[in-house]
């Protein structure tokens, strides 16, 4: 009798994930999260049969609120801005979304500041004085990003010229357009290479990787550290190994998304890596031997946990 309620209660998900859609919600199109994100949700849907929809938000904040309120499920976003929204600290001070849970790590995102390759601009600690993008209205979590960014050459945004932007996609339009001396994009991001073609090419500022500027990177977020890029085909400004800034992409998801379907979405990505791979470049970062990461601060859902310990590589 057991055995056959098994199989009732599997037949019975089955037509019921089959018959939901579940949202994946991330920034606008034309960022790299979201091109990743629709190969994700392509792969997921095509492996664990679960109907997926990628939600395009304005910026964090959005997709952050629509997960926290069950108007998304998952979430395709960067682990610091997240895990500061399950607390209600920095941008999300007295605004905690105590909803928001863990699904798994993908990879560490790199990001970098880009100058036309022409410019007199050689190093992040060069661009005092020049107009730098600020205040983030819709990107919020990008404040930190870029606070991060400065630090690392060792000013802050008292030394520049903070020209209010309203996320990364409209930033790069305004840098585009002349209106910044800098652009703060995702590294090998589409929009990065329109902007190059827009505006005769792009140099890349690059990071130090000395104790020193880490720790002032670290001191605005304990989730950031640097990684080393080289070039290729699809990452636009440098000509030879470079250091960036990096921070872990998440699959985060809802405490009301049900334990098997966040089990289901799990298992398919970790099985997924070729596929997800063929689907974006970037996506060859993915570790799948690592999705069980534990993050500092922001818990996991039960479905993926159960998951990563039958895989046997459950972090916690």
């Amino acid at each position: 009798m057991a055995r056959l309620a098994a199989v009732i209660a599997g037949i019975a998900f089955a037509g019921s994930a089959a018959a939901q859609t579940y949202g994946l919600a991330t920034i606008p199109p034309g960022t790299m999260l979201h091109t990743l994100s629709s190969v994700i949700g392509k792969v997921v849907q095509d492996s664990a049969k679960l109907q997926m929809r990628v939600q395009g938000y304005g910026g964090d904040a959005g997709a952050l609120d629509a997960v926290n309120s069950n108007s998304s499920d998952f979430l395709a976003l960067e682990i610091g801005e997240t895990a500061d929204a399950y607390h209600g600290r920095a941008n999300w001070q007295g605004k905690a979304r105590p909803n928001l849970r863990m699904a798994m790590t993908v990879f560490p995102i790199m990001v970098a500041p880009y100058v036309r390759r022409d410019s007199g601009v050689r190093s992040i600690a060069d661009l005092k004085g020049k107009r730098v993008p600020g205040v983030w209205a819709q990107q919020t979590g990008v404040l930190q990003h870029a606070t991060a960014m400065l630090a690392n050459g060792g000013i802050t945004y008292n030394d520049v010229v903070s020209v209010p932007a309203v996320n990364v996609v409209r930033a790069a339009d305004d840098f585009k357009a002349g209106k910044l001396d800098v652009l703060y994009f995702a590294v090998g991001a589409p929009k990065v290479q329109e902007v190059a073609a827009a505006v005769g090419g792009l140099r890349q500022l690059p990071y130090a990787n000395t104790p020193d500027a880490v720790a002032r990177m670290k001191a605005v977020r304990q989730e950031y550290y640097v990684v080393e890029v080289k070039p290729l085909p699809h990452i636009v400004g440098i000509d030879g190994p470079t250091w960036v800034q990096a921070f872990d992409f998440i699959i985060g998801v809802g405490t009301h998304v049900p334990d098997e379907v966040v089990y289901q979405f799990v298992k398919a990505m970790h099985a997924s890596k070729k596929e997800l791979a063929a689907g974006h470049p970037t996506l060859n970062l993915f570790n799948p031997a690592n999705a069980g990461k534990l993050q500092p601060t922001l818990p996991h859902h039960p479905g993926a946990i159960r998951f990563f310990k039958e895989a046997g590589i459950w972090q916690g």
